[in-house]
């Protein structure tokens, strides 16, 4: 299914056990044009921290409540590393 990304952005996104965020932007595939990450915003309200979920990740879209389900924990997203999302992003990341 097609979707305009700008209205994705600001989506939620809901893990197993509770929302960890919101979406910020979206990865490409520099030669294939496919979306690859999420880059989710799991900050607070005074401190912005952005990490990126591989597309592999989302379960399923609700698009009548914006959120995307993905297939991780709160833990394992608030332990992954953050990403300076303006540098280019390697597979080991």
């Amino acid at each position: 299914m097609q979707h305009n990304l700008a209205t994705l952005i600001g989506s939620s996104v809901e893990a197993k056990d509770g929302e960890i965020g919101i979406v910020r932007n979206f990865l490409f595939d520099d030669r294939s044009w496919k979306v690859r990450y999420l880059v989710v915003d799991v900050g607070s309200w005074h401190k912005r921290r952005e990490v990126v979920l591989s597309i592999a990740s989302i379960e399923q879209h609700n698009s009548m409540k914006q959120a995307f389900h993905v297939n991780c924990t709160r833990e394992q997203v608030s332990n992954s590393p953050d990403v300076d999302t303006t540098k280019p992003l390697t597979r080991q990341q």
